[in-house]
């Protein structure tokens, strides 16, 4: 008795299971021949449409500002920074647009910085900007800094824009004739060099200071660091540091380091002699004795900021900033500053981060050589830029 009313369970469940999918099969029949494809969102978002079939479902409207998350976001930009230490003030630092792409990268940066370094030591974020960012932007930023303060700048055209003298006809032609460079033709990456090669030290945030990190989003730090990167530039008196060198496209510099020449005579006190194998002469000069487009990128930076507002570097920069060069041409920030490095420092001041692993755009990557770095992060050693031919480290 018993079997004879299990097997006759297991057939009902069966011809329950197949009557029910029946059903949905003819129903999702029907409504694909009677349904077109605009009419999925009625039936998704109001299953009532489906309940009567003799009526043409009805779409549903949403206002234009329906499916907008800003107004749940509300950020107070705090008025003081907070360090972590009294012995020295440093900060990291970066430029960004008001754009969901700028975004994404300064989270995926910050992220990538809390928990590869800053988590431990609570540093503090000064993010400039020359838009209005709204309350979203900031607060999905700020938020991945943990206990870390980060405040938002906007900065004006006097910092952020031309030159006073600058001949906006001449600075046009110019970004015509440089089209097939990369950012030849873009007015925005030459503010952004001004800004970032002299008029950033200008900026009242940046006199407080006397470390800065800078950091460019969208790039990533690869491997864990144990060892604090301000402690160390502090306690060495390092001035300014890198993790990678190239060449810079020669196009956009035919005027620049006679330029450089220029204000080096007018300044010898201050240069350093060519002949000191200590200085970075033999790193931007060929055999010729001319430039070799030689310089230290700058994406990745931690610099003593007394240096770039000092006498001596602004000085340098005043004088090439008006010659327009980098609106005449396309001087970039990093030459710019490799450049003043040359003229006022020796390699004693300058630290090489062979330790820290660093990647830009997916392709160019410093990856620690030794074991025991490597094995930590997330690069290979033969990935590293460093053995790229268009490398100019082994010049350094």
């Amino acid at each position: 008795m018993i079997n004879v009313n299990k097997t006759a369970i297991r057939v009902i469940a069966i011809s329950i299971v197949l009557l029910t999918s029946g059903y949905l099969f003819t129903q999702s029949f029907y409504y694909q021949n009677h349904f077109n494809a605009n009419d999925y969102n009625d039936i998704i978002t109001k299953p009532s449409v489906l309940s009567n079939t003799n009526k043409a479902p009805q779409r549903i409207s949403f206002p234009d500002d329906y499916f907008h998350y800003g107004s749940f976001y509300q950020h107070e930009n705090p008025e003081t920074l907070t360090y972590p230490h009294n012995r020295f003030k440093a900060a990291f630092i970066t430029f960004v647009k008001n754009d969901k792409a700028s975004l994404s990268k300064l989270r995926f940066t910050v992220r990538n910085l809390e928990d590869q370094f800053n988590k431990h030591h609570h540093y503090p974020y000064i993010i400039f900007t020359d838009q209005d960012l709204d309350d979203e932007f900031r607060e999905l930023a700020s938020s991945l800094a943990g206990e870390a303060t980060m405040r938002f700048e906007k900065v004006g055209s006097d910092l952020y824009g031309y030159e006073p003298t600058t001949d906006l006809k001449k600075a046009e032609e110019a970004r015509i004739a440089l089209n097939n460079t990369m950012f030849g033709d873009s007015e925005d990456y030459r503010f952004q060099s001004r800004f970032m090669a002299g008029t950033i030290y200008r900026h009242p945030l940046m006199q407080e200071l006397d470390y800065s990190w800078r950091f460019e989003a969208g790039t990533e730090y690869i491997c864990p660091m144990e060892e604090d990167p301000f402690q160390f530039m502090y306690e060495n008196k390092k001035t300014t540091s890198f993790s990678m060198a190239l060449y810079e496209y020669r196009e956009t510099i035919p005027t620049l380091f006679q330029t450089v020449l220029d204000y080096a005579s007018k300044h010898s006190h201050w240069i350093q002699p060519s002949g000191d194998p200590k200085t970075l002469w033999h790193f931007v000069l060929d055999e010729n004795n001319m430039f070799n487009g030689c310089h230290l990128w700058n994406n990745f930076q931690i610099a003593d900021v007394s240096f770039y507002r000092g006498e001596k570097y602004q000085s340098f920069f005043n004088y090439l900033d008006t010659a327009n060069g980098i609106f005449y041409e396309r001087w970039g920030d990093p030459v710019i500053q490799s450049l003043g490095a040359t003229l006022f420092l020796t390699k004693d001041d300058i630290h090489f981060w062979d330790n820290i692993g660093y990647r830009v755009a997916n392709y160019f990557t410093h990856c620690p050589s030794e074991k025991s770095l490597y094995s930590r992060c997330t690069c290979r050693p033969e990935e590293n830029f460093d053995f790229n031919g268009y490398s100019c480290l082994k010049f350094y």
